[in-house]
């Protein structure tokens, strides 16, 4: 079973001694966000986890703790994108905080298990194409050699954010000009030693020498791990995605990095409320089982 820590929230950054505390009683309990009178058990024990994917935008607050993590073969995805606090108003410094830690986890990892997600892609007046190509090179300067590979996506216009997209100025991309884009990225990606992946794109994009990306990657956990693992593909995700089967242990509108892309944040209200309630100790990530 693969652990995925988290797609719906950060929880390295704003919950990692409750990840700790979870590890160390061997268990935690999830609700599933369609059905949340479905609630379900799982467990944590090095014997029962193939592997763990730790998602985050800035993992400094679980330095200190990665000893709980050595049982483990895990790995992160973590993104660094070129955005101000108009996009991303909640998020520690990138200078100072976000990617020192990266780096910092780098050197202790190896570069194969710190993914960067350079994810999403948005195109407004102020982050224009010239923008990303001068802000992506600066960042491929400073994490060449602490990275492989570099994940892209551009951003999808899903309806819970598409007034936030609006209120920034955000333009839906043609094939053409995503074609243009990304043979810039690929290029200076290249100039750097990083491989530039993507998930569920154009067939296009990969024609231009862009790899298929697999965000929960059984490839990647079989290498790092020495153990030629077979998992299914995760059916439920979207058509193209090569994510492996995994549990979710995170919860929707819990994250405070505050950006306006975010799909899985609904309510700024909401938000404030679950992350108050939080239990660092408590089985679940937000709220109580129900017995």
């Amino acid at each position: 079973m693969i652990i995925s820590a988290s797609r719906r929230t950060d929880i390295s950054a704003f919950y990692a001694d409750w990840l700790v505390n979870r590890i160390n009683a061997g268990y935690c309990v999830t609700q599933n966000p369609m059905n949340p009178k479905q609630i379900r058990r799982v467990s944590l024990l090095p014997d029962y986890v193939t592997g763990i994917v730790l998602w985050t935008k800035n993992a400094a607050p679980l330095l200190q703790k990665l000893p709980a993590l050595e049982p483990f073969t895990y790995y992160f995805q973590y993104t660094i994108t070129p955005y101000d606090t108009n996009v991303e108003h909640g998020l520690a410094s990138k200078k100072d905080v976000v990617i020192p830690a990266f780096l910092e986890i780098a050197s202790q990892l190896g570069p194969e298990r710190v993914i960067w997600r350079y994810d999403p892609i948005l195109i407004t007046r102020k982050y224009d194409f010239s923008y990303h190509i001068r802000a992506f090179s600066r960042l491929c300067r400073l994490l060449a050699g602490s990275t492989s590979r570099c994940v892209i996506s551009y951003v999808t216009d899903y309806k819970s954010i598409a007034k936030n997209l609006r209120e920034i100025g955000c333009d839906q991309l043609e094939l053409r000009e995503k074609l243009q884009l990304t043979q810039e990225l690929l290029r200076i990606a290249d100039e750097h030693g990083i491989r530039l992946c993507t998930c569920c794109e154009s067939p296009e994009i990969y024609a231009l020498g862009v790899d298929s990306a697999a965000c929960v990657d059984a490839g990647l956990i079989s290498k790092i791990s020495g153990k030629e693992l077979k998992i299914p593909r995760d059916k439920n995700q979207r058509t193209g995605c090569n994510c492996a089967v995994s549990v979710d242990i995170g919860m929707y509108n819990s994250c405070l990095n505050g950006c306006l892309y975010c799909y899985a944040n609904h309510s700024e209200t909401r938000v404030q409320k679950n992350h108050a309630s939080h239990d660092p100790f408590g089985e679940m990530l937000i709220g109580q089982a129900t017995k």
